[in-house]
This record gives C-alpha cells, structure tokens and sequence, in this order.
C-alpha cells in the first residue's frame, strides 16, 4: 500500500516510556539477580515496592501526581486495556502490554482516552501493599506510564498547558451554571414559599413581603 500521499495528520506518533537505566533488567538474567543481590543485602525496602519476585522490577515511568492530574483531565475516560475499541493500539504498545502482563508489573493496566479526541495513554496501575490489594482500595494505587500515542506529539509541558486551559474552561462553564441556576433559584424563592404554604397564613392574602 503506497501511503506517500496519505494526509499528514492520519499518522500516529507512538511514544514509550521505558527508564533506560533499567531495561537491560528486563532480558539480562545476570544483571537482575545482581539488582536482586544488592536491594537485599543494602536491606531497600523502598525497591521492593517495585519488586515482583523472581521478576524485573517494573521498569516504565511512574506518573507524579500533577501529570496523573494532566491525564485525568484531558483523558478522563478509562478503561482495561482488553475493553479499549476506538482507535487501535500501536504495536509497540501492545509489545509493553504483552511485557508487563509476562513479568506480572500491574494490577490493572487500562487505556485513558478522550471521546472528542483520544490521544490516548496506557496506564500500568499496582497496589502498594497486599493489604491494599486485598481491600481493593483503588485510590491508593501507583500510576505508571507505559506509552501513548496520537496524531500530534507533545511534550508533557504542552500536555500540561492543554490540561490547563481545558480544566479553566469546564470549571469556568460549570460554575456560571451553578450561579444561573442558584440565581433562577433566588428570583423564585417568594414564588416558591408561596406555593409551598399557599396564602391566607397569619390573617395575610397575599405575600407580606
């Protein structure tokens, strides 16, 4: 198929985001079991948070709580990655999915998109303890970035700005609606007290306001 006249905007900048110090983790046995070696004896019990057993330890880029912020804003819809059907998942993607559910990283891995315009992410999200997992308190969990992909590419600091601009724009919108409607409220409060107690109450016939 020749694509040499395709419309520049149909096609997909795939990032990933895979910390490189760690990689060779990932397909050298020698170095894991050194990495492994080291975290018990120097007794790191922070490493093993992202340790899975006899498994490289998770080694994508975990979400700070402003670009979690950033992608629930312009992403805000979510859903496990089997479920994801509106636009396909690159192959470079599915090749980190396919990793992470092999080494077992994640508790969940799911899509985070948005109907009007995708752009979407995939998400590895872990608990941070057994007792977490077993309650299933889910706002506990630690985000990770896997990859994501578009039509344009941004930085996170673009991201940031868009994230921004739209959360000014709803908040701005929902809020003159709270004030509309509360003010349509307030205009019908006698009418509405009238109603509600009907008239002739203290010898009054109509409204003693």
């Amino acid at each position: 198929m020749n694509l040499s006249n395709n419309h520049p905007e149909m096609k997909t900048v795939v990032e990933t985001f895979v910390i490189e110090e760690t990689a060779t983790l990932i397909y050298d046995n020698e170095d894991l079991d050194k990495w492994n070696k080291h975290v018990e004896e120097l007794g790191l019990v922070g490493q093993t948070s992202i340790q899975v057993k006899e498994k490289s330890p998770i080694p994508f880029m975990p979400l700070k709580r402003n670009l979690v912020e950033v992608f629930s804003t312009l992403c805000p819809r979510r859903v496990a990655v089997k479920d994801y059907d509106v636009t396909p998942i690159p192959l470079e993607i599915l090749d980190l999915v396919a990793l992470s559910i092999r080494e077992k990283y994640f508790d969940k891995i799911e899509i985070w998109y948005d109907d009007k315009s995708p752009d979407p992410a995939c998400i590895g999200l872990i608990y941070p303890d057994d007792e977490s997992r077993k309650k299933g308190y889910s706002w506990y969990m630690k985000p990770y970035l896997l990859g994501k992909w578009a039509d344009v590419k941004h930085s996170f600091a673009e991201l940031t700005e868009l994230a921004t601009k739209r959360y000014i724009q709803e908040e701005s919108h929902r809020l003159t609606m709270l004030i509309r409607d509360s003010q349509r409220s307030l205009d019908d409060v006698k009418q509405s007290a009238f109603t509600k107690f009907g008239s002739g109450i203290n010898g009054f016939d109509t409204l003693p306001f």
